[in-house]
């Protein structure tokens, strides 16, 4: 990597589980630098997630855990607010509230996804196509 170079950093929640290390595995892979974060992560939210530039959400996280996480977001470190979420859906799942994270179906090709993730990052709408 070219110096002066910096490392785009994926924060997962959910790291913890099958998928999430999986997750984090392969976009690791991809070249991004990963923050693992536990389902159920202790301690403040902001400073879980200094330093990413995205958050993505594992499938199948309890909804509950999910909600407290986002609605913490930005409340200590107001610029966090604005940090992209993706969170990766199963049919099972309900659907998220609108405007704070983008619902992505799961699960995708690995093409996809990193195409998603640069497009959040970008600030560009979602791809309709599967």
């Amino acid at each position: 990597m070219p110096p002066g170079h910096s490392v785009t950093r994926v924060a997962v929640l959910g790291a913890d589980t099958v998928v999430g290390s999986a997750l984090c595995a392969l976009l690791g892979g991809c070249g991004y630098g990963i923050n693992p974060l536990d389902a159920r992560p202790i301690g403040v939210v902001d400073e879980l997630l200094e330093g990413a530039n995205l958050l993505l959400l594992a499938p199948r996280l309890e909804e509950g855990a999910r909600e407290t996480f986002l609605g913490a977001i930005g409340e200590s470190v107001r610029q966090r607010a604005r940090v992209p979420v993706i969170a990766l859906t199963t049919a099972l799942e309900d659907a998220l509230p609108e405007g704070r994270a983008e619902s992505v179906p799961w699960p995708l090709e690995t093409k996809r996804l990193v195409e998603r993730i640069e497009a959040a990052l970008a600030g560009a709408p979602p791809n309709v196509a599967p």
